[in-house]
């Protein structure tokens, strides 16, 4: 009888090893389905706004407010080859004389957020002064308003190989 109990045991031993390895592989199958599913930023930018650009090297999500008033704040690093590509697209104006108005553009950006969410006012005050966008004439801006109230806005800065891009969502 005894014999019989240690063989019994094994076998336990031999199913349970057999289930966890393949809860295990199931886990990873899910895990990279998962992640091939994830839409890059890049993708996400040219579905949500038609705005086409190439995938950054280096992104950093500044500020996100996800919900029905959705807004965030990126900074996207971008290859000097990935930037001329950028500067190809048609969209593109060139700040010029216009750096007044993009600042007007950032600045009611910032101010919208502070109604939207005034318990972060200070909060949000503060991460513009730390990321604030860098620009002068010699870079290049663009907006893409939707007729819901949605509104892109993105500046670009070749020197610094820099894309700033603020959304909101109505």
């Amino acid at each position: 009888m005894a014999a019989g109990t240690g063989k019994s045991r094994s076998r336990l031993i031999v199913w349970i090893g057999a289930i966890l390895a393949a809860i295990l592989a199931l886990l990873v199958v899910i895990t990279e389905v998962s992640k091939s599913l994830e839409r890059t930023q890049a993708e996400v930018w040219r579905l949500n706004w038609g705005f086409d650009t190439p995938e950054p090297e280096q992104l950093e999500r500044i500020l996100a407010y996800p919900g029905r008033d959705h807004a965030q704040y990126s900074i996207a690093r971008y290859s000097e080859e990935a930037v001329r590509e950028m500067l190809a697209m048609p969209d593109w104006v060139s700040i010029e004389s216009a750096t007044g108005y993009v600042s007007a553009l950032i600045d009611a950006f910032m101010t919208d957020l502070q109604q939207w969410y005034p318990e972060d006012r200070e909060k949000i005050a503060q991460l513009f002064v730390q990321h604030p966008p860098v620009f002068d004439e010699q870079d290049y801006y663009l907006v893409k308003n939707e007729s819901d109230g949605d509104r892109l806005i993105a500046v670009l800065n070749p020197d610094l190989r820099t894309l700033y891009v603020l959304e909101s969502y109505q």
